[in-house]
C-alpha cells in the first residue's frame, strides 16, 4: 500500500485541522493546522498531532489523496500528492531557542510551492558547509592524479573507478576520469567497458568523468580517422541508455573535470553529514511539548473535574454527586478557548467512557467526576 494524505476536521477553534500522511497505517508525519491548505497567507503555523486512535474516530474526514513523493532534508519536508493541483507543499520544522530559560522549542510551517518560489530564501543552497574536511582516496594506477587541497588524501587500490570519497573506510562516492583518447581507445573494446560502468554503478554516487567536450566525439579532426563520428554518437548513447543511474560529465578540461569532481565530493559528503545530524536528532530529540490550546480537550476537562471534586467537602459529595461538579457554563469559563458544542461532545466521551456523569437538569445539570461512591448512586438524567 503506498502512502496517503489525510486532512480531517478536529472541532478544534485554533487548530481545526488535522494533516497526517501514512503508509499502512503507521503515520509518518502528523500536524494540527489552522487550514488545510496556504491561502493568501502564505504559510499556514502548525504544531505536532498527539491525536489517539480514539480521538481520530471523532474527527471528520475532508479528504484522502494518495502521495507520489514524499522526502524529508534538513528542516524540510517535501511532499507530492497525487492530483491535478494543489500538489506541492513542504512542511519547514525550525528548532528555536527559548529567550529566557534554555532549551529549545518546535516551530512548524506549512508553506505551498508558490509560496516557495516568492520566498527571499528561494535562491539558498540546501547543503551547508561540512565543518570536518573529507577523505579522498585515489587509485593506485593513477599516475597524474587530480588534486584535492582541502582534503585528507589517500592511495590505494579502489574496487572500481579512479577516485573515492570515503567515510570511515565507507565509500560515499567514487568517480571514474576518462581523457579523450582513453575513451576512444575503450571503444574498441567496449563490452569491457560496460563492465567497468557496471562495477561503477554497484557503489554509491558513482559517476564518469571526461575531460573533453561531447562535441569532440562528433568532429572528424579530433576523430582523426581512428572511428567515425556516428560511430562514436552511437557509443556514447549506448553507454547512457544501457547504465542510466551512471551520469557521464563532459567536462571539456583537465581543470574542469578535477574541479567538478571536487564539488561532487564535497557536495556528497555535506549530504551526508546533513541526513546523519537528522536521524541522530530523530533518535534523541525529546517529545515537544505539546500547545496548551491542543490539549486533549477530554483531558482537560477531566482535570478541572477532578480540582472540583478535591475543593468540595465530603460530607456534601456523599450526599449528592452534583456539589462536586461543575455546570456547563463554569466550565465553558473555565476553558476559555472551547465553544459549547465541543464541550459539549468532550463531555459525551467522557460519560460513554464511565469517567463522568451528570446530575440535574437545564441549568441546573452539573457534570462531575465519577468515583467508586458516586457509581453506586446512579446517575441523575
Amino acid at each position: 500500500m503506498g502512502i496517503v494524505w489525510i486532512v480531517q476536521q478536529t472541532g478544534n477553534p485554533r487548530f481545526p485541522v488535522r494533516i497526517a500522511i501514512e503508509q499502512d497505517g503507521k503515520i509518518l508525519f502528523a500536524v494540527r493546522a489552522q487550514d488545510a491548505w496556504p491561502g493568501q497567507r502564505g504559510n499556514v503555523f502548525c504544531i505536532r498531532d498527539g491525536s489517539t486512535a480514539e480521538d481520530q474516530d471523532l474527527f471528520t474526514m475532508i479528504e484522502r489523496v494518495p502521495v507520489i513523493n514524499f522526502d524529508r532534508f534538513g528542516k524540510s519536508l517535501r511532499i507530492t500528492l497525487d492530483r491535478p493541483t494543489k500538489k506541492r507543499c513542504e512542511f519547514l520544522i525550525l528548532e528555536k531557542p527559548y529567550k529566557n530559560r534554555p532549551g529549545s522549542y518546535e516551530q512548524i510551517f506549512f508553506k505551498t510551492q508558490a509560496a516557495q518560489r516568492e520566498h527571499k530564501s528561494r535562491s539558498r543552497l540546501s547543503l551547508q558547509p561540512a565543518v570536518v574536511p573529507f577523505s579522498v582516496i585515489i587509485d593506485t594506477a593513477e599516475r597524474y592524479p587530480w588534486k584535492f587541497p582541502k582534503a585528507q588524501v589517500d592511495k590505494r587500490k579502489l574496487p572500481a573507478g579512479d577516485y573515492a570519497l570515503i567515510h570511515e573506510d565507507a565509500i560515499l562516492a567514487v568517480v571514474e576520469r576518462k581523457t579523450f583518447s582513453n575513451l576512444l581507445s575503450d571503444f574498441s573494446r567496449i563490452a569491457m567497458l560496460h563492465q567497468v560502468f557496471r562495477d561503477l554503478e554497484s557503489l554509491p554516487h558513482p559517476a564518469v568523468v571526461v575531460e573533453a567536450d561531447y562535441g569532440d566525439f562528433l568532429n572528424p579532426e579530433r576523430l582523426e580517422h581512428s572511428y567515425k563520428p556516428g560511430f562514436c554518437y552511437r557509443a556514447l548513447a549506448e553507454l547512457q541508455a544501457m547504465h542510466p543511474r551512471l551520469p557521464i560529465i563532459f567536462a571539456r578540461t583537465r581543470k574542469e573535470a578535477n574541479l567538478w569532481t571536487y564539488g561532487f565530493f564535497r557536495a556528497v559528503y555535506q549530504k551526508y553529514v546533513q541526513e546523519a545530524a537528522d536521524r541522530e536528532r530523530e533518535l534523541t530529540a525529546e517529545p515537544v511539548a505539546p500547545y496548551v490550546a491542543d490539549l486533549r480537550l477530554e483531558q482537560r476537562v477531566l482535570s478541572l473535574l477532578k480540582d472540583a471534586l478535591k475543593n468540595t467537602p465530603k460530607d456534601e459529595a456523599t450526599a449528592s454527586p452534583g456539589k462536586q461538579g461543575m455546570s456547563i457554563s463554569a466550565l465553558l469559563e473555565a476553558l476559555g478557548d472551547v465553544d459549547k458544542a465541543h464541550l459539549t461532545r468532550a463531555l459525551m466521551v467522557l460519560r460513554n467512557r464511565g469517567l463522568a456523569a451528570a446530575a440535574g437538569r437545564g441549568k441546573k445539570r452539573y457534570w462531575y467526576l465519577v468515583t467508586p461512591q458516586s457509581a453506586n448512586q446512579g446517575e441523575n438524567e
